[in-house]
C-alpha cells in the first residue's frame, strides 16, 4: 500500500502536465454562437424571426475552446438599424467587415462565418395593440359546489411586427388546474406570448377570480306564460296563466333572480296540434341557473279562440 500512493500521484500529476501542455496548444474550432439583434429605431422591428445561433469557425488556445461553450458573454451583433426593406444579407460577408461585431475572448482569433452564410431579413413597422387574454383552466368542485359565472377575461399589450400582429385578436394563458374547491380564490396566471422572438407582450400575467358557490335552491313564482308565433286572427289563452319553477344554482346568485329574468313561453308554430289542450311549456333560464327541478304545473291547458271578423 505504501508503494501504490506515490505512483498514483505521479500518474495525476503527468496527466495534469499534458492537459496543461494540450490545453496551451493552438486549434481552429467550429463553435456555436447566439445572434443578437440589434434594432436602434423605435417604430421599426424585425418581420420574421432570424437564425438563434450561428456557427463560426475560430482558433485558439484548447482550454478557451473548451470553457468557451459555458460562457453567456459571447455572441454576434447584427445591426439591422440601416436596412430599411427586405434583403438577404451575407453573414460572411458582414462579419468578415466588422470583426468588432463578433463578441468573443480576447485569445480567439475569429476567422469566418461558417452557417448560415445568408439570412433573409423582413423589415417591418413596429406597432402596438391591446388584445384580450383568454383564461384556461380546468377547476373541479366539491360535490354540492359549483363555478358561478366566466372568469374576466385579461387584456395584454403587444407590441411588434405590423404583419404578424393585424391577424392576432386574442392570446391565451397557460392552463390553471385546480380539484376539489369549495371556496372562491383569486389566483395569478401566466399569459402565452404567441411569437417569443418577435413580440412583447405587457403584463406578463393576468389576475383572475374564479367564484365557487353551494348549490343552493329557490322557488321563482308567478312567472307569467308568452305567445310566439301566435296567428293575427287568433287569441290564445292559458289555464293557469303562471307558472311557478324551482330552480337550483349557485346560492347567492339566484338569491337576486326574479320572474323577470324568465322567458315561459308556447310557440304556436311548433307546438300547437288539432284536438290537443293540455301542453308543456317552454323555459328559457338565465345563465344563473344550473337546473331547473320541477314546473308547477306541469302542464297548461291552451285555448284557442277564432277573433271575430268584421
Amino acid at each position: 500500500m505504501k508503494n501504490i500512493l506515490p505512483k498514483i500521484l505521479v500518474i495525476i500529476g503527468a496527466i495534469v502536465l499534458w492537459l496543461l501542455i494540450v490545453s496551451g496548444q493552438e486549434y481552429v474550432a467550429v463553435i456555436e454562437l447566439p445572434l443578437s439583434v440589434y434594432e436602434p429605431r423605435p417604430e421599426m422591428t424585425l418581420g420574421e424571426a432570424l437564425p438563434k445561433t450561428v456557427k463560426v469557425r475560430v482558433e485558439g488556445p484548447g482550454r478557451i475552446l473548451y470553457f468557451q461553450k459555458w460562457s453567456t458573454k459571447y455572441s454576434l451583433i447584427l445591426d439591422v438599424g440601416t436596412i430599411t426593406h427586405n434583403q438577404r444579407l451575407s453573414l460572411k460577408s458582414y462579419f468578415k467587415e466588422r470583426p468588432n461585431q463578433v463578441m468573443i475572448q480576447s485569445e480567439l482569433n475569429f476567422l469566418e462565418i461558417v452557417y448560415p452564410d445568408s439570412i433573409d431579413i423582413y423589415i417591418d413597422n413596429k406597432i402596438s395593440k391591446e388584445v384580450p387574454a383568454h383564461i384556461i383552466s380546468d377547476i373541479s368542485v366539491k360535490p354540492g359546489y359549483i363555478q358561478v359565472g366566466i372568469p374576466e377575461t385579461g387584456k395584454v399589450t403587444l407590441s411588434g411586427p405590423k404583419k404578424y400582429l393585424k391577424s392576432v385578436d386574442y392570446v391565451v394563458t397557460e392552463s390553471l388546474e385546480k380539484e376539489n374547491v369549495d371556496l372562491s380564490f383569486s389566483s395569478k396566471i401566466l399569459v402565452v406570448n404567441p411569437n417569443i422572438e418577435l413580440v412583447k407582450m405587457t403584463p406578463q400575467y393576468v389576475d383572475v377570480q374564479f367564484n365557487i358557490e353551494m348549490i343552493g335552491e329557490r322557488l321563482i313564482p308567478n312567472i307569467p306564460i308568452k305567445v310566439r308565433n301566435q296567428p293575427n286572427d287568433l287569441e290564445i289563452q292559458f289555464i293557469p296563466n303562471s307558472v311557478s319553477l324551482r330552480i337550483t344554482g349557485g346560492n347567492n346568485q339566484i338569491q337576486t333572480l326574479t320572474e323577470r329574468d324568465f322567458f315561459v313561453y308556447f310557440d304556436y308554430l311548433t307546438q300547437w296540434f288539432p284536438n290537443k289542450n293540455y301542453y308543456s311549456v317552454k323555459i328559457k333560464s338565465p345563465d344563473e341557473v344550473l337546473d331547473i327541478i320541477y314546473i308547477i304545473p306541469e302542464q297548461i291547458e291552451v285555448i284557442v279562440i277564432k277573433k271575430n271578423q268584421r
